[in-house]
């Protein structure tokens, strides 16, 4: 039985083994990066408000260790690290000469000092694909969110990788970004995770009108990657939806929803935990204001008015006991 949970110090050489598989900003492949990412989680867990420290679970068994991770970012933007973005504009222009409406797509450099929760990377061992863990990893957050909902923001905003090349480098990026910064996409991506002033003071203020760039670099603009389509699906599924804003690295959409609207958070439930066969399968999760102790799994329960009832070995696994509280969430 798979089980999630907040990360600790202790799992610095899982998740990175894992984030040898996305290597992302949300998720490097740098162990001395990574583990200040889990003490910054840490510090989330035990109340920290800085702006853009990750909170990090990761998905285990009994005896594999950890084979997932995802994380969620309480607050993202601020006056300090402000929200970057491209605003994607439909332009129509019209010739009398001609007789003819021409339509473009104009890129606009945009920035937003205000906070939101940000969905950040998930990462799921490939031998596990296929299951149903990426849907548990990803919808646990939103039970999280819905357990601990002061620490969180009124609106959440996802962030989707497009599709790279082969070298998974970002055409957008190398059209665009590396001749005004110097950087390459892996440079940046490093960067920004420290730092995002470099885009404000060096990217072009004006507006850049899509049809000057390539064909291939205009097919990747607020498009996923065919690795991202589920997470997309699932997005979609709870009431995210596309801005109309782009990432101003890779050309990623940005999608966004309110907290309170999300499908998972408005249907989680508190109910006393007792032993009995399941008919629905759910997430169930701790339910304790400590939220460094918040773990979760996939289960079936039955519901008998405020009582949950579900195998005995999910109450172990979440060490819980019969008549405590905890979280149902469904799949």
């Amino acid at each position: 039985m798979y089980r999630i949970r907040c990360a600790k110090a202790a799992d610095l050489d899982g998740i990175f083994e894992l984030a040898k598989h996305l290597n992302t900003i949300n998720l490097p492949a740098d162990r001395q990066r990574l583990a200040q990412m889990l003490d910054q989680s840490s510090q989330q867990l035990a109340g920290s408000e800085k702006p853009d420290q990750a909170i990090i679970f990761v998905l285990e068994d009994d005896k594999d260790g950890v084979l997932g991770s995802a994380t969620v970012i309480a607050r993202h933007g601020s006056p300090q690290a402000p929200h970057c973005y491209f605003d994607v504009i439909d332009e129509q222009r019209y010739s009398p000469r001609l007789d003819q409406v021409f339509h473009h797509q104009v890129l606009r450099l945009g920035t937003s000092f205000l906070p939101r929760t940000e969905i950040g990377g998930l990462v799921l061992h490939p031998s596990l694909r296929g299951q149903g863990l990426g849907r548990l990893l990803s919808i646990c957050r939103f039970q999280f969110i819905a357990a601990h909902r002061s620490r969180f923001c009124d609106n959440l905003l996802a962030e989707l990788l497009p599709p790279l090349d082969e070298q998974g480098n970002s055409p957008l990026w190398k059209a665009l970004g590396q001749r005004f910064t110097g950087l390459t996409y892996r440079e940046a991506d490093h960067l920004s995770g420290q730092e995002k002033e470099f885009i404000e003071d060096l990217f072009p203020r004006g507006d850049l009108q899509v049809s000057l760039f390539s064909p291939e670099t205009q097919a990747v603009i607020g498009q996923v990657g065919e690795q991202t389509k589920g997470a997309l699906r699932l997005l979609l599924e709870q009431g995210f939806f596309y801005t109309k804003r782009i990432d101003p690295f890779d050309g990623g959409p940005h999608y966004r929803a309110r907290t309170n609207e999300v499908l998972a958070l408005r249907n989680t439930r508190s109910l006393r935990a007792h032993i009995g066969k399941g008919e629905v399968p759910v997430i169930v999760g701790r339910a304790d204001n400590e939220a460094a102790e918040y773990r979760a799994l996939r289960c079936s329960v039955s519901i008998h008015g405020m009582q949950a009832h579900l195998p005995e070995e999910a109450l172990r696994r979440l060490d819980l006991n019969v008549g405590d509280e905890l979280l149902v969430t469904p799949l």
